[in-house]
C-alpha cells in the first residue's frame, strides 16, 4: 500500500502526459515512467515536453495544497519553457513522496 502511495506523487504528471497518445500530439510516444523506491522517473521526449509546457501540468502540481507541490510545480513548468524551446529540448525528473508533499530532482535538457 505505501508503495502505491508513494507513486501518486508523479500520477499528476504522468497522467497528464499520457493523454497525448489519445490527444494525437505524438503517436511514437516515448515517456517513460519508471518506479523507484519511494517513487517515480518520468523521461518526457520532446513533443511531451512541448505538450507539459502548453498545458501547464507544473500549474497543476503547484496547486495542490503544501509548499513542496508549489515548488515542485513551479520548477516543473521552468523546466519544461526552457527545454521546450531547444529542437530536441526534453524533461526529466524523480518525485518521491505523498502528492501532497513531494520532493525530487527535475532536470531540463536542450540537446
Amino acid at each position: 500500500m505505501r508503495f502505491v502511495r508513494s507513486l501518486a506523487v508523479g500520477a499528476v504528471a504522468i497522467g497528464a502526459t499520457a493523454g497525448l497518445g489519445v490527444l494525437g500530439a505524438g503517436s511514437a510516444s516515448a515517456l517513460g515512467v519508471t518506479p523507484l523506491p519511494g517513487g517515480v522517473q518520468v523521461d518526457m521526449n520532446h513533443d511531451e515536453t512541448v505538450w507539459a509546457h502548453q498545458n501547464k501540468v507544473g500549474a497543476v502540481v503547484a496547486g495542490l495544497p503544501s509548499a513542496a507541490a508549489k515548488s515542485f510545480g513551479t520548477t516543473l513548468d521552468a523546466a519544461t519553457e526552457l527545454s521546450q524551446t531547444y529542437p530536441k529540448g526534453r524533461v526529466s525528473f524523480s518525485a518521491f513522496g505523498p502528492i501532497t508533499d513531494p520532493s525530487g530532482v527535475i532536470v531540463a535538457f536542450e540537446e
